[in-house]
């Protein structure tokens, strides 16, 4: 498999990734898609927006983010119209 930098809101569209948001202070954790991040953030880099966030829960601004590997490959080929046995 190739690396593939995702730097921006864009780029996790583009393949297909998405962007998980935890606080290191309370643990409280989100998923974005690449829609989500680029409605609050833009299209700037990804490595400024854990500044920027502010934690729901615990109103701290301690946030880590993680880019997760794409889910829709292993959908691919995958014939979902028949229920599974």
């Amino acid at each position: 498999m190739s690396y593939k930098h995702v730097g921006t809101a864009g780029d996790l569209v583009r393949f297909g990734c998405a962007l998980k948001v935890e606080c290191t202070f309370c643990g409280a954790a989100w998923t974005w898609n690449g829609v989500d991040v680029y409605n609050v953030h833009g299209n700037r880099q990804l490595t400024q927006l854990a500044r920027r966030l502010k934690c729901r829960r615990c109103k701290k601004k301690e946030a880590k983010v993680t880019v997760l590997d794409p889910v829709w490959p292993s959908l691919v080929g995958t014939d979902r119209s028949e229920p599974d046995a």
